[in-house]
C-alpha cells in the first residue's frame, strides 16, 4: 500500500497568478507557528523572499529598505522559537563574490549580523539552528577552488563566531544536506560532492559528546548531490528527496534513525519530476513535506509539459561533465559555466557551432553532456496520511 500522496499546489497556469519566478539553488524554510513556506535568493538572482501561505494558497512578496545581496546556493537556518530565518554566504556569479556575511530576518525586517571573522565566503554548504544554544551551525561548502569540511557556530546572545573541531570528522564536501535532531540534539548529515567523488554517506553528530559518527547500513539512497531532505522530530526520521547522482533524481527516501534503515517510499499519485537544487521543508503539525523548484535537464522535458516548467532561454548553457574516476570531479566544469570570463563558456548561435565545441571538449578527454536546464515554478506537498486534505489545481488541463 501507499505511504501517503502528493499534490500539487496552486494553480501556477494563471498568467494572474502572484507568484516567484522559476529558480533552484534558493533557500526555504518553514513557520509552523504561520503555516508558511518562506524561499528566498536563488538561481535568479533578484535577492528576493516570498512567503507561500499554506492556509489561503497564496504567495506574497516580502519587499524590505534593507536586504542580503542577490546570492545563490546559501545556507539557512529557522529559529522557531522566534520565527527568524537566519541566512549565511552564498555566490553571486554576476560580481564573482563569495559571501561570508549573516542575516536575520525577523517580523518584516532583514537584519545583518555579522560579515566579518568566522567563516571563509562559500557556498553549496549547510547551516541548521540549534534552539536552546542560540547558535547557527554552518558546515563544509565551496569557496570557488576548494571544498570544505569545517564545522562553525555562530552565537546569537555572544554575538562572535567559534569553530567547532568534534573529533572523527567526515571528509570535506558540498551540495550535502543537514538537519537537526532535536530529540537526539544531533546534527545529521548526508552526501554531497566530495573532492573526488559524490558521496552517499550518512554521518550524525552528537551535541553531548563533541563527535561524528559514521552510520552503516544496507540499501538507502544512492550517492548523489543537489538533494533536499526534511527531519521530523515526532518521530525521529529523516526524509530524502530528489538530488543528482549523474541523472535528476525523483525518488523519496525515509531514514528511521532507531531502527537504522532507509526505506524507498511510494505513493498514491505522481510527485514532483526529477531535480536538484531544490528546497523542501516539514510541516509538523500536518505530517507534510514541502517541495519547491530545481533544475532539471532537457532530456527529461517530455514528462513535465504538463507541470507546466518554466524555461527561460537566456539560461540555455553548456554544462560538462567528467566522469567520476577521472582526475577531477564534475562540479568543478559545473560551475565553470557560470563565470562569465571563462573560455568555456561560449556563445552558440546554432547547432553546427554547438557540435563543433562539443567534439573540440571531447578531443580535450572530457565526458560532456549538453543540458538546457529547467527552472521549476511549481510547489508539491507531501502527506503522510491520505485522509489529509489537500488543495488541488484547477486548471482541467493539467493532470492529477
Amino acid at each position: 500500500m501507499a505511504l501517503g500522496r502528493w499534490s500539487r499546489l496552486a494553480d501556477l497556469t494563471d498568467a494572474g497568478l502572484v507568484r516567484p519566478a522559476a529558480r533552484s539553488e534558493h533557500i526555504g524554510t518553514w513557520n509552523e507557528a504561520r503555516q508558511v513556506l518562506l524561499i528566498h535568493g536563488g538561481s535568479n538572482l533578484e535577492g528576493d523572499l516570498w512567503t507561500f501561505d499554506a492556509t489561503s494558497d497564496s504567495w506574497a512578496r516580502t519587499v524590505t529598505a534593507e536586504a542580503p545581496a542577490a546570492r545563490t546556493l546559501h545556507a539557512a537556518g529557522w529559529d522557531a522559537a522566534n520565527q527568524a530565518l537566519w541566512v549565511h554566504g552564498g555566490h553571486n556569479s554576476q560580481t564573482a563574490t563569495w559571501y561570508r556575511d549573516i542575516w536575520r530576518f525577523h517580523s518584516g525586517i532583514w537584519v545583518q549580523v555579522s560579515n566579518d571573522a568566522g567563516p571563509s565566503g562559500r557556498q553549496a554548504h549547510v547551516a541548521v539552528w540549534v534552539p536552546g544554544t542560540f547558535s547557527l551551525w554552518v558546515h563544509g561548502g565551496w569557496t570557488g577552488t576548494n571544498r570544505l569540511s569545517d564545522l562553525w557556530s555562530y552565537n546569537e546572545q555572544g554575538h562572535g563566531w567559534w569553530e567547532l573541531a568534534p573529533s572523527g570528522a567526515p571528509p570535506a564536501r558540498s551540495h550535502h544536506v543537514a538537519v537537526w535532531d532535536g530529540v537526539g540534539q544531533a546534527l545529521w548529515m548526508h552526501g554531497g560532492f566530495g573532492d573526488s567523488r559524490l558521496l552517499g554517506d550518512l554521518w550524525t553528530l552528537d551535541a553531548s559528546t563533541g563527535s561524528w559518527s559514521e552510520r552503516s547500513y544496507d540499501g538507502g539512497p544512492s550517492a548523489r548531490s543537489g538533494h533536499t531532505a526534511v527531519w521530523d522530530d515526532g518521530s525521529r526520521m529523516l526524509w530524502l528527496h530528489g538530488g543528482n547522482d549523474g541523472f535528476p533524481k525523483q525518488d523519496l527516501w525515509r531514514y528511521d534513525s532507531g531502527q537504522n534503515m532507509w526505506s524507498l517510499i511510494s505513493a498514491e499519485h505522481a510527485g514532483p519530476s526529477g531535480r536538484w537544487s531544490h528546497v523542501a521543508a516539514w510541516g509538523s503539525g500536518n505530517q507534510v513535506i514541502y517541495i519547491h523548484g530545481g533544475i532539471l535537464d532537457k532530456y527529461f522535458a517530455a514528462f513535465f509539459h504538463l507541470f507546466l516548467v518554466q524555461w527561460n532561454p537566456l539560461w540555455r548553457r553548456l554544462v560538462f561533465f567528467r566522469h567520476y574516476y577521472l582526475n577531477n570531479t564534475h562540479y568543478k566544469l559545473y560551475n565553470q559555466v557560470k563565470q562569465p570570463n571563462l573560455k568555456l563558456q561560449q556563445h552558440i548561435s546554432n547547432e553546427q557551432q554547438l557540435e563543433q565545441q562539443l567534439h573540440d571538449i571531447h578531443n580535450w578527454n572530457f565526458c560532456y553532456e549538453h543540458i538546457s536546464d529547467f527552472q521549476f515554478e511549481q510547489q508539491y506537498q507531501y502527506d503522510l496520511h491520505s485522509n489529509i486534505q489537500h488543495i488541488q489545481h484547477t486548471d482541467p488541463n493539467l493532470e492529477n
